[in-house]
């Protein structure tokens, strides 16, 4: 039985990352969902629905790894989405991204493909009482268009061990182009 999961598992992480050239970002939608469209999931005996986070997993073209992600439009003129301080803490601990294998990244931050890159460290700018204003994050981005890489590979219920299911994953390299 264990053997008919991890087949059915597999084959659905075979089909479930998507690069970037698959992602609908139209209005800032992120992803699209091949495997089910969420919105048109009804709640079970009335129980409200409640989605998971979705999984991406990248590269960058430099190293950006301890650098705060922020949300540019498509035109990469204007900041539409930044973490407030406290945004980038999970208890004591910084909400850096998970290393991978072969350089990918997994994002632990809610990040898009229209991600660029501040000047300000995590550390840094989860010590700040506040963000700093519109103008000066705008004076800070480092990279506007830092990915090379992006993928979507479904929600985090898909996974019963993220770290280790995505290195699988990428080892085979089961990533669709």
């Amino acid at each position: 039985m264990k053997v008919f999961y991890f087949i059915l598992f597999s084959a659905m992480c075979i089909y479930s990352c998507k690069s970037a050239s698959q992602i609908n970002t139209h209005n800032h939608q992120e992803v699209s969902l091949p495997l089910q469209d969420m919105n048109s999931q009804k709640p079970l005996s009335g129980a409200p629905t409640v989605s998971s986070p979705p999984v991406f997993i990248y590269k960058t073209n430099g190293d950006y790894y301890y650098n705060v992600p922020v949300i540019m439009n498509n035109d990469r003129t204007q900041i539409v989405s930044y973490p407030a301080p406290t945004d980038l803490l999970m208890g004591d601990a910084l909400r850096l991204p998970s290393r991978l294998v072969d350089g990918y990244l997994l994002d632990n931050k809610g990040i898009g493909p229209n991600v660029a890159f501040l000047s300000y460290t995590y550390e840094e700018y989860s010590k700040m009482q506040e963000a700093p204003s519109m103008s000066q994050l705008m004076l800070h981005i480092i990279n506007k268009n830092p990915l090379s890489v992006w993928y979507w590979c479904g929600t985090r219920s898909d996974y019963t061990d993220i770290i280790p299911q995505l290195n699988e994953l990428i080892e085979k390299k089961y990533m669709q182009k």
